[in-house]
């Protein structure tokens, strides 16, 4: 089984859409809010210069945000 994580912030709507279609695709995943934790985000910029949200690691390599995981599904290459 992959570990999805996903970092987010309020009020994003690639965010929403980005948690919207691993759970489409029955996927788990952890959901680090990043306002709601700062320590996540500190986390997050310790793991990659990208400045978007959402951000997007599964086992612990980075995707990218939800238009990236958008290319994964389509090219059916997300985690089953």
């Amino acid at each position: 089984m992959n570990k999805i994580e996903i970092y987010t912030r309020p009020g994003c709507g690639y965010c929403t859409h980005a948690k919207r279609l691993l759970e489409s695709k029955g996927l788990d995943y952890s959901e680090y809010d990043t306002y709601a934790q700062p320590e996540k985000f500190q986390e997050l910029r310790r793991r990659t210069q990208a400045r978007t949200f959402p951000q997007i690691f599964v086992d612990d390599l980075a995707v990218g945000g939800f238009e990236d995981l958008l290319k994964l599904e389509q090219q059916n290459r997300l985690p089953k």
